[in-house]
């Protein structure tokens, strides 16, 4: 189906959920991104899945089902994100960790639900859209999707384990704004302090059930009158393609904001490798108060309900989450369900109940809720060899505190990535050595380095022995050369490591270093390049292991974008082609830029075009001057510059990889982002920062052949690269 397609059947389940309820001090706002205060109440808002009467295609799970029955409901429901609702209930509810089937708003509180309003008509095709209206309803219960809640915890917790705390929040970044304005107005008594302790928690586990806690609303008076249904969507993988219709912002404005639409892939799923995901990572731009929109896949199926995104602090980048319809439908247990509807006293939470039952799901319970016509269809909107492209993708890990992404040139394990993993220090970073690289500060980011945590244990030393026979320099090595370097494959539920030594390292403008596996355990699934390169504005995704780093699990995540400019230098000036390649009258692409998010540790990665073949290597991002990176604007060698690289791939020839190491004045240049007025560098780069780097990698050649030795190494480093401690 069309984009337009799917959003016209997606409009009969999108909602807006409002609540309007007292508040004389203004604090029922908090960690909310925008609001409405007027004569004393808050008005707050969040986008809703609405399920009109019969409009599932399989019978509603027995949560919604034993839900309505214990409220006597016998309408429509909507669901949406608990932290709508959750300002205005009582005060014992609010200061609660569980979950609540049986919730109170505070007195003068009421719901209501936004809801698209469609004219009588014979046939589906000649309905009209008319004025949408609001319609009454009432809160019936609030529900804890336990399984996305430990998904969203293990995303948290990764890299705080140690120390109990995370660079990781979950919230929209305009909230801490909104946050930090309440608090400077308003002056809170110590109760009130007691009744946001929980909720504002920054413990991973409160944020995380905080997160995926939902709201089930009864609406009355919603009609089923030419209702379509809706099929549950099958399993996900990444690169699948999402709409999600929301109303970002939407009390403000909801003739301007109500049911916007945006579209993206799935980046991750999780569990990592689990045949049943709970949680979904979304490469998707979507803005505050679009939490609790439906998401469907390319078929207008039903795939679950947005959340609100990960954050990491301090910084503007944001992961956008989303909560399947599977885990919502096993939120709660049999035990727990079958007490829905007697005495307080007797309906007891059952945590260990719920672990049980976790664990014993059947497949059948699975397939019950996932519509045979939904999996009858085409789900997929990539090309079959996209997964093969995604499986090429492999973890490479360096020491204890770096991570990048690499890529499977061929069956006997040779890995290409980039040469800032090994020798961060050419490229504006500090080596493992601790030193600063003081020739140049570029105006691009690389994008290898990740947190200072322990990785995965690997033994694989890069040994003297392996520099000399693989004409790799003392000098490229560096001073400490005892750093482990591994590669972790994933293939299914699996996940093997193994030891790696260093083959090649270029001396040259671009940024390339080939791995070599010591063992291949499994039998691996080599990228296939594409020489040809792409043309402005095609599709293209980038598959690396970004931001998240080796110890949270995740497999390669996929983001999606497209090829926004190619530049291009002529032939006659680009040394590093091999020598049989005709350049006549030829321009040769040597850098891509795309829209497409890149992160800290995708850097080494793949750049796909829509047929999954490789077409670029993942190497940098663009960042502010302040430092903070640019995540959407970032740059890639084209196939066409690495076309050395294959060859020595194919047929083993050392030689072949010398032609990248050769100086190249205009290859400098671009790399290093430096102003120019002429495309091709008319004016002298030595003049700029361009030339900077020109000099130092002219400086490289000049020393490498004088260090020989551990002694000339270390005298250089002593008498040429002073520390600044």
């Amino acid at each position: 189906m069309a984009p337009h397609e799917v959003a016209a059947a997606a409009r009969d389940f999108s909602a807006m959920a409002r609540i309007v309820g007292p508040d004389p001090k203004s604090v029922k706002m908090r960690r909310h991104a925008f609001h409405l205060h007027q004569s004393g109440s808050t008005t707050l808002s969040a986008s809703a899945l609405l399920l009109p009467p019969g409009s599932l295609a399989e019978p509603p799970p027995p949560l919604l089902d034993r839900i309505c029955s214990a409220h006597g409901h016998a309408g429509g429901v909507a669901l949406t994100s608990a932290s709508l609702v959750e300002p205005f209930l009582v005060a014992e509810q609010r200061n609660s960790t569980s979950q609540e089937f049986q919730p109170r708003l505070v007195p003068e509180a009421h719901i209501d639900v936004l809801v698209e309003h469609e004219e009588e008509a014979r046939s589906i095709g000649d309905r009209k859209s008319g004025a949408p209206r609001w319609l009454s309803a009432r809160l019936l219960a609030i529900v804890d999707v336990s399984a996305s809640a430990d998904s969203v915890i293990s995303l948290l917790q990764h890299e705080g384990s140690l120390t109990r705390s995370s660079s990781w929040d979950v919230c929209w970044s305009l909230a801490d704004v909104n946050r930090k304005q309440v608090d400077n107005d308003a002056r809170y008594s110590l109760e009130s302090n007691r009744n946001r302790a929980y909720t504002e928690s920054t413990e991973p586990p409160m944020l995380a059930r905080a997160a995926t806690r939902i709201a089930v609303l009864g609406v009355s008076n919603l009609k089923s009158n030419n209702t379509r249904c809706v099929n549950v969507s099958p399993m996900q993988r990444r690169g699948d393609s999402l709409l999600i219709m929301g109303s970002p912002f939407g009390i403000l404005s909801p003739v301007h904001f109500f049911n916007s639409i945006s579209v993206g892939v799935v980046a991750n799923c999780l569990p990592p490798g689990a045949s049943r995901c709970s949680l979904l990572m979304a490469d998707v731009h979507c803005l505050p108060g679009m939490e609790g929109a439906p998401v469907f896949d390319k078929n207008s199926c039903l795939v679950g309900m947005l959340m609100k995104p990960l954050r990491q602090k301090g910084s503007i980048v944001e992961v956008q989450l989303v909560i399947t319809w599977d885990a919502i439908c096993n939120a709660w247990s049999s035990n727990k369900l079958e007490k829905i509807g007697r005495s307080p006293s007797e309906s007891v939470d059952d945590r260990s109940s719920d672990c049980k039952y976790k664990d014993s799901c059947s497949a059948d319970l699975y397939k019950r809720f996932v519509s045979n016509s939904a999996s009858s269809l085409n789900q997929y909107d990539i090309s079959p060899s996209l997964p093969e492209a995604i499986s090429s993708v492999v973890l490479v890990t360096v020491g204890e505190t770096s991570w990048a992404s690499g890529i499977i040139l061929n069956k006997n394990g040779l890995i290409l990535t980039n040469a800032h993993l090994l020798e961060p220090w050419r490229f504006g970073r500090t080596s493992s050595l601790g030193l600063q690289n003081k020739i140049t500060s570029f105006s691009e980011e690389h994008t290898c380095e990740g947190e200072n945590n322990l990785l995965q244990p690997r033994h694989c030393k890069v040994s003297n022995g392996d520099a000399v026979k693989h004409d790799v320099s003392l000098f490229n090595l560096g001073f400490k050369r005892d750093r482990a370097i591994s590669i972790r494959l994933d293939h299914g539920e699996r996940q093997t490591w193994c030891n790696a030594r260093v083959v090649f390292i270029s001396k040259g403008p671009l940024d390339v270093a080939l791995l070599q596996m010591e063992k291949i355990p499994i039998e691996l699934c080599a990228i296939r390049p594409e020489f040809i390169c792409p043309t402005a504005g095609s599709s293209v995704y980038v598959v690396g292991h970004g931001l998240l780093g080796p110890q949270s699990g995740l497999c390669s995540s996929l983001t999606s974008g497209v090829v926004s400019k190619i530049v291009k230098i002529p032939s006659t000036q680009y040394s590093q082609l091999p020598s049989a390649v005709d350049i006549n009258s030829m321009d040769i692409p040597v850098m891509l830029q795309t829209t497409a998010a890149v992160h800290p540790g995708a850097s080494g990665g793949v750049l796909l075009n829509s047929l999954g073949r490789m077409v670029g290597l993942i190497t940098s991002n663009a960042k502010h001057g302040g430092g903070s990176t640019i995540p959407n604007l970032n740059f890639s060698i084209p196939c066409k510059s690495l076309e050395m690289v294959f060859k020595y791939s194919a047929n083993g020839y050392f030689k072949i990889l010398e032609q990248l190491d050769k100086p190249n004045e205009v290859l400098s240049s671009i790399w290093a982002l430096a102003p120019t007025s002429s495309p091709f560098f008319s004016t002298s780069p030595e003049n700029g920062r361009a030339g900077k780097v020109l000099e130092f990698s002219k400086f490289l050649a000049d020393k490498q052949e004088g260090l020989k030795s551990r002694k000339d190494i270390e005298a250089f480093i002593r008498d040429k690269i002073p520390s600044k401690i």
